[in-house]
């Protein structure tokens, strides 16, 4: 069906909600939705087939959320009498004399009867004919809508999916816990139960399969502010492989995942459809994110079991049939479209050196989300290092990935980690460079990329290849201007070897009756000095010598100058007066100023650990 045909339908159903008298209306107008009307609801509570529960009419709240009302009800199903309310049954449409009213979608905590709140279908229907753009676009895989032109270029749309989903900031600044921090700000007073009340969604379940403990709690702690319960379960269709008898289309009452991770590793948020229109469908009655323009991958799912617990029930359930994306995020309801194909990108992980392991090859498909896909791919990767690898032994890691970006290249990026007390884990992933990486391409503030593929390669040694540093000395105090200092360092290797190794470090003359402050640190925590990205093509590029390299030590100093950053050059060191210089006059954009340092990069042949600060003196020149 056209979007403009299927908008009609959409919009003609709202229509008929304006006269009682339109009897053949598949939909109850509110204002003759009355307490104590009885009738039923549709939801999976086993397999794929929605059944029937009771439900009867409390109360209608007016203006529960802004220009949206809330149905009271109660419902009647010996599976609901135990378990209340339950998260999974988000969107299970409520009918009255066989017409739909609306969908179960929120409930109470710790509620001691079955009570839920009922999202009126004409707000949900509003979602459904509310415009999409003629793409949602610049987006990677964009499929033009049905009747709808072909996908523009990026960029000359100036629409981007997952809108307020974006981490904003600096682009290289990018931050994941930050960001996951910044979320829950945002997405808090649009998910929480209004004022006064402990009424609350019925909440999305989100079904994870594959992850290990410590992945596990890592996700609870990224995804839990935002709104998502996470339950530990099964996973779902993937790699083509699809569930014979699995149903291959929606139907109200049905149940619907949007699958944010398939494979090896499996995250799915779990609910239920609504009302099918055309090729697009209405489900959850309340936001999932309320990201607004979006394009996640869906799923018709199965259900295993409603487990009841005191505090809010739960479906647990899992993806088998791959089937649309959903295309927007609102207050009342989510859309899915089902004749699109929402992107994802292949993750390939390999472990070589850890021994025993049963499988040393994953695979998963993560979504293209700009805040979801960096957050999955720490978490997955970190998993399968969990997985495999996480002995409290002394040992190594070295993690070299390439990052493949449609049309502007490969970044190879490396990661190590080391230890003993703290075997390896999500946590390490969390901070690692290609996580940090994916965040800034997927995140930048100019349009959409499409991720093609990550494929990583972790070796374990099972030794600590780190030097402890113990200490630095100066071995001359002072220094004659523009000589270099030299610099006595004490490391610790594995097993306790100490060595003894003197650095030089080149002194500028300038420098001539100063004290020169040294920091010496790992190469793997000193970023190199860019300025920042005006483009795409630039972003690349800072990326792929943002950072030094990791075996190395790095020797940092400052400046008595300044130094400046402007439209993709950086000067170190600036002249007196020069920094005023620069300043245009006939724009307001002026250049990036920092106080100027020098970088002195020594290889070292494996990890530092530690960082120290030495003074040296500069002799006067003599005249």
């Amino acid at each position: 069906m056209p979007l403009g045909a299927l908008a009609g339908a959409a919009v003609a159903g709202l229509v008929a909600f304006g006269s009682r008298a339109e009897a053949d209306s598949p939909y109850l107008e509110l204002a003759d939705v009355k307490p104590g009307m009885k009738g039923y609801g549709l939801t999976v509570f086993s397999g794929s087939k929605p059944e029937r529960f009771g439900v009867e009419v409390i109360a209608t709240l007016r203006n529960f959320r802004p220009n949206q009302d809330l149905i009271i009800i109660k419902t009647d199903h010996p599976r609901l009498d135990v378990a209340r309310t339950v998260a999974g049954m988000s969107g299970s449409p409520i009918f009255l004399d066989d017409k739909m009213i609306g969908a179960y979608a929120y409930g109470w905590f710790f509620g001691a009867e079955p009570i839920a709140g009922v999202t009126p279908i004409r707000s949900m229907l509003e979602d459904l004919a509310r415009p999409l753009p003629p793409v949602i676009a610049p987006s990677n895989g964009a499929q033009p809508l049905p009747g709808g032109p072909s996908p523009v270029p990026h960029g000359s749309l100036g629409v981007r999916s997952g809108g307020n989903l974006y981490a904003g900031g600096s682009p290289l600044g990018y931050d994941l816990r930050r960001h996951a921090a910044s979320m829950a700000q945002r997405t808090a007073p649009t998910l929480e139960a209004p004022a006064g009340t402990s009424l609350a969604r019925a909440s999305t379940a989100v079904m994870v399969g594959g992850l290990a403990p410590g992945a596990m709690k890592v996700l609870e702690q990224v995804m839990g502010p935002i709104g998502f319960d996470m339950v530990q379960a099964g996973g779902g269709a993937t790699g083509g492989v699809i569930d014979p008898d699995a149903p291959t289309k929606y139907e109200d009452g049905g149940v619907i995942n949007v699958e944010l991770v398939r494979g090896d590793v499996s995250v799915s948020g779990l609910g239920t459809v609504t009302h099918v229109v055309g090729d697009k469908l209405v489900a959850f009655g309340h936001p999932m994110l309320q990201g607004g323009y979006e394009n996640l991958p869906t799923a018709i799912g199965k259900v295993h079991w409603v487990l009841a617990t005191q505090n809010r029930s739960f479906k647990i359930g899992e993806p088998v049939r791959p089937l649309g994306a959903l295309v927007n995020d609102r207050q009342a309801s989510i859309v899915v479209d089902t004749s699109r194909n929402a992107p994802v990108f292949p993750v390939h992980v390999d472990v070589t050196g850890a021994i025993g392991a049963p499988k040393t090859s994953w695979d998963m498909e993560v979504s293209s989300d700009p805040f979801m896909a960096p957050q999955f791919v720490a978490v997955g990767i970190g998993s399968v290092l969990e997985t495999t690898a996480a002995e409290r032994l002394d040992m190594t890691w070295r993690a070299r990935s390439k990052l493949a970006v449609k049309g502007l290249g490969v970044l190879d990026i490396e990661d190590f980690g080391a230890g003993r007390e703290s075997p390896i884990g999500p946590g390490d992933f969390m901070r690692a460079r290609l996580a940090r990486a994916l965040g800034v391409l997927l995140n930048n503030p100019w349009r959409d990329l499409e991720i093609e593929r990550i494929d990583t390669k972790v070796d374990v040694v099972m030794r600590r290849d780190t030097m402890d540093l113990r200490g630095a000395q100066v071995v001359d105090p002072e220094v004659e201007p523009g000589e270099a200092a030299r610099i006595r360092l004490t490391l610790t290797h594995y097993y306790g070897e100490t060595e003894t190794r003197t650095i030089e470090v080149p002194i500028p003359r300038e420098l001539a009756g100063e004290t020169v402050e040294i920091t010496i640190g790992p190469g793997y925590t000193v970023d190199r000095i860019l300025p920042a990205p005006e483009s795409v093509p630039e972003l690349m590029s800072y990326l792929a010598r943002q950072y030094n390299d990791a075996e190395a030590i790095v020797c940092t100093y400052r400046l008595p100058e300044v130094g400046a950053a402007y439209r993709g050059n950086v000067v170190s060191r600036l002249p007196p007066g020069m920094a005023d210089t620069l300043r245009p006059t006939t724009e307001s954009k002026s250049p990036e100023m920092y106080q100027a340092v020098l970088q002195h990069v020594i290889p070292s042949r494996g990890y530092l650990v530690g960082q120290d600060t030495v003074e040296v003196k500069v002799r006067e020149v003599v005249r």
